[in-house]
């Protein structure tokens, strides 16, 4: 719940960060914070309930131990990503997030988080910058594009 309560935070303010840019450019920030805040709402409603369920059960088992300093490193990797994907660019900044993130939390191999990367990096371009003409922050990669 701790981990729900501090993505929604950031989600939050990612949306209160975004009313500086344009509509267009505004919108897919807008569409994936509002995500991750549903998501996180519904982490915290199952968080709960669990916790109820443990509760009422006959023998009593412990809270699962959380690792703070595991989470904390996890909120600064979000915070940076964040805070670099208008500098360095969306299409830098999220597969270096995401691969990092994957390896950080043992979740998958290198070679499974590239391809899962490049899986959604293509489906975020092909919706958002061919389907729907959003532009996506370019950073480093709008000068080498010109």
């Amino acid at each position: 719940m701790l981990f729900a309560a501090g993505a929604a935070a950031l989600a939050l303010w990612f949306i209160v960060d975004s009313q500086k840019l344009i509509d267009s450019s505004a919108l897919m920030p807008r569409i994936l914070a509002t995500l991750i805040i549903l998501l996180s709402v519904v982490m915290v409603g199952q968080g709960w309930r669990e916790r109820r369920r443990m509760a009422k059960a006959e023998h009593k088992e412990e809270i699962p131990y959380i690792n703070i300093p595991r989470v904390s490193t996890f909120f600064v990797f979000i915070l940076a990503y964040v805070l670099c994907i208008e500098s360095i660019g969306y299409f830098i900044a999220t597969p270096a997030f995401i691969i990092g993130t994957y390896l950080y939390l043992r979740a998958l191999n290198l070679g499974k988080s590239i391809l899962v990367t490049l899986a959604f990096c293509a489906l975020i371009y092909g919706l958002f910058v061919r389907f729907l003409h959003l532009p996506l922050p370019l950073g480093l990669l709008d000068t080498l594009l010109g």
